[in-house]
């Protein structure tokens, strides 16, 4: 199975999308194992990962309730953990509705946990709140310098787990698309969830190229790689001990 080359871009990805109707019922947050603990992290969850991986105030400990975060989506400056929300970029209603209905419940899991660069981000309680189950037809953010952006990495998620697109939502993203800067469409290299049993795959698909350095990996175009995810990860040194390399 294909992946992304290494000079995506959201409106290249948005093209990959299969158009199709959403299927929204039967939805049940609980369908979606949320928020396991992350390997070789000392009992840290997904959720306390992901903030741990934002805070720009480390190094620190996984789980500290103080830190210092900037929320994409509107901007705002935050210290304390329990003033935000990890978002799952696609969320899981969404998710569910296109395609993730017919997963396995291991599958679900892996989704609701990815560590993919743009999966899930840590952003204010009140702008996660009101985007809720929302797609880019209904909701952007607020933060009028992140809209581009964002749709590219909804874009990214929704091809990397093979999630369908809608006619209204894919009208909606193409139509921003049209006005944003090419630097903002720009994506790493989008691999597609490696995740046993998936439709339309199964097993991996062939690593990258290995360099020597993560230095000569990122001129080249190819990262960021994640542990657990990606099995480059451990061609190279993690120096900031984050579970990402070639950021």
């Amino acid at each position: 199975m294909a992946g992304a080359g290494a000079n995506s871009t959201g409106p290249g990805l948005l093209k990959k999308l299969t158009v199709a109707g959403e299927r929204p019922n039967g939805y049940d947050r609980d369908e979606f194992n949320h928020w396991t603990a992350v390997p070789g992290k000392d009992g840290c969850d997904t959720r306390e990962f992901v903030l741990f991986r934002q805070d720009k105030k480390r190094p620190r400990s996984c789980g500290d309730s103080a830190g210092k975060w900037f929320s994409l989506y509107d901007g705002k400056s935050v210290s304390r953990s329990s003033k935000l929300d990890v978002d799952h970029m696609v969320p899981l209603a969404e998710a569910w509705a296109s395609g993730a209905r017919s997963w396995s419940p291991r599958q679900r899991e892996a989704f609701a946990n990815d560590l993919y660069t743009y999966s899930l981000v840590a952003v204010t309680l009140s702008s996660n709140r009101s985007k809720g189950d929302s797609d880019p037809a209904d909701w952007v953010p607020p933060r009028r310098g992140f809209i581009c952006s964002y749709l590219a990495r909804w874009t990214a998620v929704k091809y990397r787990w093979r999630l369908s697109i809608d006619t209204r939502e894919q009208s909606a993203i193409k139509r921003r698309f049209q006005n944003c800067p090419s630097p903002t469409l720009r994506l790493p290299t989008i691999k597609q969830a490696q995740v046993p049993n998936t439709p339309g795959g199964g097993g991996g698909e062939d690593p990258d190229p290995k360099f020597d350095t993560c230095t000569d990996a990122t001129a080249a175009g190819y990262g960021p790689y994640v542990k657990g995810i990606d099995p480059e990860y451990w061609w190279y040194e993690d120096r900031d001990g984050d579970g990402t390399v070639c950021e």
